[in-house]
């Protein structure tokens, strides 16, 4: 598997998001995505790092296909909780932004 064709994967089958979904977190057109993961235009840096950082995803798995594919320094939890967060639509993630402030604030009353 190249490249672009892992970066599909993880978009599609891993983390369960639409090309509007993915390339908005990483701040690129839809158009400009889909460009990349049929291997119209290449990656850049720029893009290959975003992935990374928004994703926690390891470089050299993304370069190389050398596994684990999520930084293993983060929480499995997290990991979890981060592909799930990633598949909701933004009036749920707005939902759960205030469902946390409220536990925070049950969480502070204790």
């Amino acid at each position: 598997m190249e490249p672009y064709e892992r970066i599909r994967h993880l978009r599609k089958k891993i983390l369960k998001m639409t090309l509007e979904e993915f390339s908005a977190k990483i701040n690129i057109s839809g158009s400009n995505l889909g460009n990349i993961e049929t291997r119209r235009i290449g990656l850049t840096e720029r893009v290959l790092l975003d992935i990374c950082r928004t994703f926690h995803v390891r470089r050299d798995w993304i370069e190389n296909g050398n596994e684990p594919i999520f930084e293993t320094e983060a929480d499995p939890l997290d990991t979890e909780i981060l592909k799930l967060y990633s598949a909701l639509t933004d009036d749920n993630k707005k939902y759960l932004y205030g469902y946390i402030q409220r536990l925070l604030e049950e969480q502070r009353e204790i």
